[in-house]
């Protein structure tokens, strides 16, 4: 990471290198064609992952999107907007600082958090009088990272959906984040107010709801029409309440999506035009300007000056955009080169990051083998001119060559972590691997993501045995994979081979020092293998920038040291911070599960069974087991053991409910039912784990010849595994 002198010269120059390349200025506020509308209701709505090639409003045909299509007619167009990075952490720190990535820092959705220097949308908008709120999709963009700075009410309470699942899949539906802005809203009345409203529809996986489901070819197209059915929701109460006609309304995509038009089907590795070419639509009080379309280059981070503009202030000094409604933005000024990246093959892949400038006819990517395309005869990116070296590309190259573009490391955003991190040995990694030149071009390595895919569809599916071949074999060819590093470990951690895991993590740990996810990788390693002082250590340097807060994880190894007290203390601590989070209302459940008291555990097994009014059901990992369990002991065996199987059929590898209905079988005497349960346990996950439950589970029945054969077996077929702790 830079120092803090170092970065602030880094600042200045990109700032002054931006000016002259993008023909920007600091005092881009000037009144240019919106009019002022000091006051007026300022309503961002980012849909994430959504290209623009894939709306009505501009061009396509094969989905349906009334809500926008009834925007678009109120608002100005914008043809050729362009995200800075393919990113969702990234992207919207880009729209909500105003800066470009090198000069806010923030390079990828793991291991960085905007600090607190520059101004953002939403403390500008604050210090203006405006109350701020935001509510937010996905846990990429949780507080933790920075991005709420500015918000009085900033709703990210967000959690997984299945116990491996990774960060960006952490999400949340978007009518229930809708319904949480809405009520803010309402509670506004008629004062000035900000209000940033994030979909992540149709972000992966596409699992679009009927009839969208049944009624588009592609499913990423499905969720779009989702998406659209949200914002038309929201829109339509803001009418209600007599907001939407005085509203400055921005709506737009941080980034694209592949959908393999380059061998890439999601987004962050490549930097081709449909992973930045996103929409953009600005209606303006009033509907000023109402149906226009504009075709020069624009770029995210115009949207802070434009609010700027629309309501008749001065910008902050030193913003890298220009404000969409000016006339340099819709008349015939020189044509714009907008600047992107991507650090994320870089730091991910370890292969080399891209950057790209593209104008109103040319897109230049540079990379170890830099690319050229002519957008406007070649819209699909499917011709590189490179070979040839046109004046473009030799001019292009040069302008990106002048700009400031240090790679600030990942994991050194937070003094405070950085100790806790270099305490725990993962600030070790040189920068100088940052700037590494020898590094393949991500579009020559591309299809390894296939075999990525491969290996991970096999961990979730829980064939561990072929993910661990699978992912072992990419790694023989691609070292640098942090993410491969990390699901291998998983894999080996499953097959009792927890010395090789260990090194796998630490791996991982070594190539992104400060990735969170790895980070709270390794408290789980820990944590399972009993060493509760390690596992303390690193989910604490994780802190709030995991998937859960800190207490949350704190609670979770307490629980497995048996210190019920402490489990409690720390999973109130976290219903402080987030109090409609389901997880801390499960380990309160625990706690009362442990501690003998049923009826307490029942009802909060039940307040944590219950999803918002807007939110889909998601079952979470032993809360029906639980339940299972509270019942058997208050003698309602039905209801248990109905429980028990929803737990089977929603978390098939979990050992724990299989052994409950053996334990519960056996109570009434069904010997050979609690006998095939136990069997099936082994045969079903053929897992070390499942050896050793099954085993344990025989031995509390008194069957010790079942107990030890199970052992011998299990001895035999994973001779390094040791049996561990359940808990937690």
């Amino acid at each position: 990471m830079l120092a803090e002198s170092d970065r602030t010269r880094t600042f200045r120059a990109f700032a002054l290198v931006a000016a002259a390349i993008l023909g920007l200025c600091a005092g881009c506020a000037r009144s240019g064609g919106a009019g002022s509308a000091s006051g007026a209701p300022v309503v961002l709505i980012s849909v994430d992952t959504l290209r623009a090639d894939h709306l009505p409003a501009y061009g396509y045909r094969d989905v349906a999107t009334p809500a926008l299509d009834a925007l678009r007619k109120d608002s100005v167009l914008f043809e050729n907007a362009y995200s800075h990075v393919p990113l969702t952490l990234p992207s919207h720190t880009t729209i909500f600082t105003g800066l470009l990535p090198p000069q806010n820092g923030v390079r990828d959705n793991l291991g960085y958090a905007l600090g607190p220097e520059p101004p953002t949308l939403a403390s500008w908008l604050k210090g203006k009088g405006y109350a701020t709120g935001g509510a937010v999709s996905s846990i990429v963009l949780s507080h933790a990272t920075g991005v709420s700075r500015g918000f009085d009410f900033y709703e990210d309470g967000i959690e997984p959906t299945k116990s491996n699942q990774t960060i960006s899949r952490v999400q949340r539906g978007g009518a229930e984040t809708a319904a949480l802005l809405t009520e803010w809203i309402h509670a506004r009345g008629k004062s000035p107010f900000f209000a940033f409203l994030h979909l992540f529809e149709p972000h992966t996986p596409y699992e679009p709801p009927e009839p969208y489901k049944s009624r588009f070819r592609l499913p990423y197209d499905g969720e779009i029409a989702r998406a659209d059915e949200i914002v038309g929701v929201f829109l339509e109460d803001l009418k209600k309440q007599s907001l939407y006609d005085e509203a400055l309304v921005v709506f737009l995509s941080d980034h694209g999506e592949g959908l393999n038009d380059h061998g890439e089907d999601e987004h962050g590795v490549l930097l081709n035009r449909e992973a930045i070419h996103v929409p953009l639509m600005v209606k303006l009080p009033r509907q000023r300007r109402a149906g226009e379309k504009v075709s020069t280059p624009v770029a995210l981070v115009d949207v802070f000056p434009t609010v700027v503009e629309t309501l008749g202030a001065s910008a902050p000094a030193g913003l890298a955009g220009k404000s969409l409604l000016s006339a340099s933005a819709t008349g015939a000024a020189a044509t714009r080169r907008v600047y992107s990246e991507t650090l994320y093959p870089r730091l991910h892949l370890g292969w080399s990051d891209l950057a790209s400038l593209i104008d109103d006819r040319n897109h230049y990517i540079e990379s170890p083998r830099p690319e050229l395309y002519d957008i406007v005869a070649d819209p699909g990116e499917k011709n590189d001119l490179s070979v040839g070296l046109p004046p473009a590309f030799r001019s292009m190259r040069i302008e990106l060559a002048g700009m400031a573009r240090p790679i600030q490391a990942p994991g050194a955003t937070d003094a405070e972590q950085v100790k806790k991190l270099a305490a725990l040995g993962y600030i070790s990694a040189n920068t100088s691997d940052l700037t590494k030149k020898d590094l393949p071009a991500p579009r020559d390595r591309i299809g390894a993501v296939a075999d990525l895919k491969k290996g991970f569809g096999a961990l979730q599916a829980g064939r561990y045995p072929e993910a661990a071949a699978v992912l072992s074999a990419l790694l023989k060819r691609e070292p640098g994979m942090t993410d491969v590093w990390q699901m291998y470990a998983e894999a080996l951690g499953k097959l009792g081979r927890d010395r090789e895991a260990l090194e796998a993590l630490q791996t991982a740990a070594k190539l992104s020092p400060g990735n969170p996810q790895v980070m709270m990788a390794l408290a789980d390693y820990y944590l399972q293998i009993g060493d509760y002082e390690q596992a303390r250590k690193h989910a604490e340097a994780v802190g709030e920038a995991g998937t859960a807060s800190p207490h949350e994880n704190l609670a979770r190894i307490a629980l497995a040291e048996g210190n019920l007290d402490a489990a409690e203390r720390e999973a109130r601590a976290a219903l402080e911070r987030y109090p409609d989070r389901r997880v801390p209302r499960l380990i309160l459940g625990r706690v009362l599960h442990d501690r003998k008291d049923c009826l307490g555990a029942m009802a909060e097994l039940d307040r944590a069974a219950k999803p918002h009014a807007a939110e889909v059901k998601v079952s979470l990992q032993n809360l029906q087991y639980l339940r299972g369990d509270c019942l058997a002991r208050m003698g309602r065996m039905a209801e248990a053991e109905a429980a028990f199987r929803e737990e089977i059929q929603d978390f098939p590898s979990n050992p724990a409910p299989r052994t409950g209905l053996a334990m519960l079988y056996a109570s009434q005497g069904r010997e050979a039912e609690a006998r095939k349960s136990l069997t099936g346990l082994v045969q079903d996950l053929g897992t070390p784990e499942a050896y050793f439950a099954a085993a344990r589970t025989y031995e509390i029945l008194g069957d010790a010849a079942s107990a030890r054969e199970l052992q011998v077996q299990a001895k035999r077929l994973f001779p390094s595994a040791k049996e561990r702790k359940a808990g937690g």
